[in-house]
């Protein structure tokens, strides 16, 4: 594959193929959910006395599970409502000793009828949203932890109104609105249906958030008993499942590994017609295709598994920042994945050009979180070994005709965003050599990077100086340019050109341009040569 691409927004997705707290203490190894981050959303009016009392009397246990449940490893968000929305507890780690108080403190009053805003407080805690423009107290501002399982649990006796205090269809739509973007978040939504109101309607709306994003539903007499078990319920709907993408052909799924390269993952290819097809570069300016693979199940769960696959895109490269260097091309439809191997194909309409850019492949899924954090700023390449969730594939497929130049280009990053960073270049030869033998590579640095190399003292292996900012291999399996200094969010761009003489007609290379900080790859390019004859 790889290359260049941008994403029309308007293709359509085709079809896929088959009481006080414990104080808190270290994480425990082998808790049934692992990570958890739960918010708690719920209808504080007059009418739900009954029901905020029997949670209140299960408070405890609602804290022992959570700690149980999470191996105490845990954040927790409170946001309640009338017909506005009051942001009580954002989510924050381990802090059951300010929620529980919260809770208790919780005193039903008011309402003005129903509907209440239950749409709408679920889309704070959803879309972490701030109060500036909403009748809105406080901000939501927590972040989602992408290796936790993320949960919202609703309660609530009414409608969803909005913050209009009327119920139409338009608010039905919005709350199915809610729970479509927290099932693409990967987040559950349970619901708690308080049988005060026996109105029609209202069972299948909370039914809809439940089914919508794999969490649960329960009902409850207008009394409110069974209310606070019912939230102990939702805490134990965190069955794990497994779905893979590998980053190497020898990948089972189990993370994190030592394969190298993974950044030629074999689960993710493009094609330009409708697939199946063999993989290829993306034509510019025509209809092309994403098809990612996914493998059910990998070691850490079984099961048919429910998401979606996220797809985006940078610069051809290495050492890029997760997300601040990516581009979203586009997310497939929901999907259930059965055991076995299942293909997701993603459109888009318009590739830019010239250009040529990598992929990332990322599956998310309420059953299936991601085993590390994707901390913002964090190294690509280090979130692509810690999770079987995500997977990188930068390879150029490049047809030389002998004697006729080729260039394409090969970015440099910084994996450390506080402090310039020194680099090497690698150039790998893993089979028959193309560069020292029927072909040439000369590597543009560009006048920043060239610069930066003389002033580090030009040290290399398997270089030589060609003009005044150009670098030729010169053979060998490896060839490295080393001392390249990256400064913080920098990404510098070279011009790798490869020039083929007679005697490579008929033959295929591979030639592999990486980054390296030290001993960590920080992601590359598998250029694969076609000479033709």
């Amino acid at each position: 594959m790889t290359a260049a691409f941008a994403f029309a927004a308007a293709a359509a997705f085709l079809p896929v193929v088959p009481a006080a707290a414990a104080p808190a203490g270290a994480p425990q190894a082998n808790s049934p959910c692992g990570p958890l981050d739960v918010a708690f959303v719920v209808d504080d009016t007059g009418s739900m006395g009954p029901a905020l009392t029997n949670i209140k009397s299960e408070l405890g246990n609602i804290a022992t599970a959570v700690q149980a449940n999470s191996g105490n490893d845990y954040q927790l968000g409170l946001v309640t409502f009338k017909d506005d929305v009051t942001v009580r507890t954002d989510l924050a780690p381990l802090n059951l000793a300010a929620v529980t108080p919260q809770i208790n403190a919780l005193t039903p009053v008011g309402g003005n009828g129903e509907p209440e805003a239950s749409d709408e407080a679920v889309n704070t805690a959803v879309n972490d949203l701030p109060a500036a423009g909403r009748p809105q107290t406080g901000d939501f501002s927590g972040t989602w932890r992408t290796n936790a399982t993320k949960m919202v649990i609703l309660v609530t006796d009414a409608h969803p109104g909005g913050f209009d205090d009327t119920f139409t269809a338009a608010d039905q739509a919005n709350a199915h609105l809610r729970a479509v973007q927290a099932a693409n978040k990967g987040i559950k939504v349970s619901a708690v249906y308080v049988q005060t109101n026996a109105l029609p309607g209202i069972s299948t709306i909370m039914q809809d958030y439940a089914t919508t994003t794999g969490g649960t539903y329960a009902a409850t007499p207008a009394s409110g008993a069974g209310a606070g078990a019912a939230i102990l319920d939702a805490l134990k709907n965190c069955r794990k499942t497994d779905v893979f993408i590998k980053d190497a052909p020898a990948d089972t799924g189990v993370a994190p590994h030592g394969l190298n390269p993974i950044w030629t993952s074999p689960d993710i290819k493009v094609c330009t017609t409708l697939p199946p097809c063999a993989g290829t570069n993306p034509v510019v300016g025509a209809a092309n295709y994403v098809v990612v693979t996914l493998n059910n199940p990998g070691p850490g769960g079984s099961g048919a598994s429910t998401g979606h696959v996220e797809v985006s895109y940078t610069a051809q490269g290495g050492a890029a920042l997760w997300p601040t260097d990516w581009i979203p091309i586009g997310s497939s439809p929901t999907v259930t994945v059965p055991a076995g191997t299942t293909q997701v194909t993603i459109p888009w309409a318009a590739v830019p050009g010239p250009g040529h850019f990598c992929l990332l492949a990322r599956w998310i899924s309420a059953t299936d979180p991601m085993t590390s954090p994707e901390l913002p700023g964090s190294n690509t390449l280090v979130n692509t070994r810690n999770n079987n969730n995500i997977a990188w594939h930068n390879v150029d497929t490049i047809k030389l005709r002998p004697g006729t130049p080729v260039t394409h280009p090969f970015t440099l990053g910084n994996p450390a965003a506080d402090r310039p960073t020194p680099t090497d270049l690698l150039i790998t030869q893993p089979g028959k050599p193309f560069a020292g033998g029927p072909g040439k590579v000369v590597i543009d640095l560009g006048k920043v990077l060239a610069e930066r190399w003389r002033q580090s003292g030009q040290k290399g292996i398997g270089v030589r100086q060609v003009g005044e900012t150009q670098v030729e291999i010169t053979g060998g399996q490896q060839a490295v340019l080393q001392g390249l200094l990256i400064q913080p969010k920098e990404r510098l761009e070279t011009a790798v050109t490869f020039t083929a003489a007679d005697a490579a007609a008929g033959t295929d290379f591979v030639v592999r341009v990486s980054q390296s900080s030290g001993d960590e790859d920080l992601g590359g390019v598998e250029f694969q040569l076609s000479a033709e004859g």
